[in-house]
């Protein structure tokens, strides 16, 4: 681990209480946090991938995963699904055990990369707290089907840490090259961590020279190779398609201004942002703030892969992001904590320090709570049709092979392609179809319809 010091300064351990009971603190939080979306199911993008991947074997699984020519969708996260699948079944509460126990991983790593980046465990706590309970990516929390984002955050933050150890050799090269490509393999947003490893040795690593911009070969040869494959897969050439990109500065200060809007849960002006965003940066790099330009400029290069992406703009997407923003936090509490030790009695640091975390903790929460409490309504009435949905196929009577169930009602938000999908995961069978009917054709066996969260047989 790279250790340095702070104004010459080596940081001193903090007794045991004092790591403890923010370690306690953070686990309460997170358990609140998930407490909120206990009553999750899965949602229709979680139909669409248990389609891709219920047919298939673990062995074609693994090799979507090392086959660096692949090009099945975001393998590293769909491997998940196939292993959750043959674990849990059709029930809901272990897949959202693994993509919870996965974001307390995450909020580990955001600690870790924040104590190592910062040199302040004050500020990495702080940092990791606002990470646990967020708002603005509340999906998280709710839809198995953002795994994608959780598991390449995670191999995206391991990258980092690979990275910036103190010496650097050529195995820790290959091996920060293998979970990029990994993480490429669970999120698109990944193809920014070269960027980010090259920004970190420039601005925050002290023993940077010429030599080790050599390492930088191997990942950019990767991300170029990959980048440029997966832009020629997903983006869409018609501007209705929701991987459409519309590369023009307006379209990247309208974006950033958005999603700055959704994560302070304001409605500025994008121009607002833009001058402000401008401003600090510029003045943090005149003031030689180092480390606070890194985190700012985290922000605007991991959203790059989605500002550009007009019609598919999700708040959740500041799950990468999200780490900018707790290190500029992380830096500020930094600087703060020096006047507590000035102008406070020794013996009362400790406990006004507490103090304030489990305020802070307890305002997060709350400020989670009430932000998402409209979205969480709406998640509550699809999680209660989608379960009656598959429970009410499951107590079907067994379909004959290849067998069409026709329907003349579905759940909300349940398109054509999601009626199939989601009939094929409630009878776990890849050889029914299902199909939204006007009238029921007259040799049809199953007629049914979807009333008050129920499937009904109709006439």
């Amino acid at each position: 681990m790279e250790i340095r010091r702070h104004n010459g300064i080596k940081p001193k351990s903090s007794p045991v209480y004092l790591r403890l009971v923010p370690l306690i603190g953070i686990g309460l939080l997170l358990f609140y946090t998930f407490r909120l979306y206990t009553f999750a199911y899965f949602s229709t993008d979680d139909f669409i991938n248990f389609y891709w991947v219920q047919p298939r074997r673990f062995t074609e699984m693994i090799s979507y995963v090392i086959n660096p020519a692949s090009d099945f969708f975001r393998p590293a996260g769909t491997l998940l699904y196939w292993i959750t699948l043959q674990l849990f079944d059709r029930e809901p509460a272990g897949y959202h055990a693994v993509l919870w126990s996965f974001h307390a991983v995450n909020v580990a790593l955001v600690y870790t990369v924040l104590r190592r980046f910062t040199v302040s465990q004050a500020g990495a706590i702080v940092g990791a707290v606002l990470f646990a309970s967020q708002h603005v990516f509340g999906d998280i929390y709710w839809s198995f089907g953002t795994i994608f984002e959780v598991v390449g955050l995670m191999l995206y933050l391991t990258g980092m840490l690979v990275w910036s150890v103190e010496h650097r050799s050529l195995r820790h090269v290959v091996l920060a090259s293998v979970v990029f490509l990994l993480a490429l393999k669970a999120k698109e947003m990944a193809i920014t961590l070269p960027l980010i490893w090259l920004a970190h040795d420039l601005l925050i690593r002290r023993n940077m020279n010429r030599r080790m911009l050599q390492h930088f070969l191997i990942p950019a040869a990767v991300g170029a190779w990959y980048g440029f494959r997966k832009l020629a897969e997903m983006t869409g050439t018609d501007p209705g398609h929701p991987y459409y990109m519309d590369l023009s500065s307006l379209t990247l200060g309208r974006g950033f201004g958005g999603y700055f809007n959704m994560l302070f849960a304001v409605e500025w002006r994008w121009q607002i942002w833009a001058i402000a965003f401008s401003v600090i940066l510029l003045l943090l790099a005149l003031l030689k703030k180092r480390e606070a330009v890194f985190f700012q400029l985290y922000v605007f290069v991991v959203f790059l892969p989605v500002i550009f992406l007009i019609n598919h703009r999700h708040s959740f997407y500041w799950y990468f992001p999200m780490l900018g923003i707790c290190g500029l936090c992380a830096l500020m509490i930094r600087e703060v904590k020096p006047l507590f030790v000035i102008y406070l009695p020794p013996r009362m640091v400790a406990p006004l320090w507490l103090a304030v975390f489990a305020w802070l903790c307890h305002r997060t929460y709350i400020r989670t709570s009430d932000l998402t409490e409209e979205r969480r309504l709406l998640q509550q009435t699809l999680a209660r049709d989608y379960r009656g949905f598959v429970s009410g196929l499951r107590s079907l009577s067994t379909p004959e092979p290849g067998e069409t169930l026709y329907f003349r009602s579905r759940p909300q938000f349940v398109e054509n392609d999601h009626l199939l999908y989601a009939t094929q995961f409630a009878l776990r069978r890849t050889d029914v179809q299902a199909r939204f009917v006007d009238t029921f054709p007259e040799n049809a066996r199953y007629r049914l319809g979807f009333e008050k969260s129920m499937i009904v047989n109709e006439p």
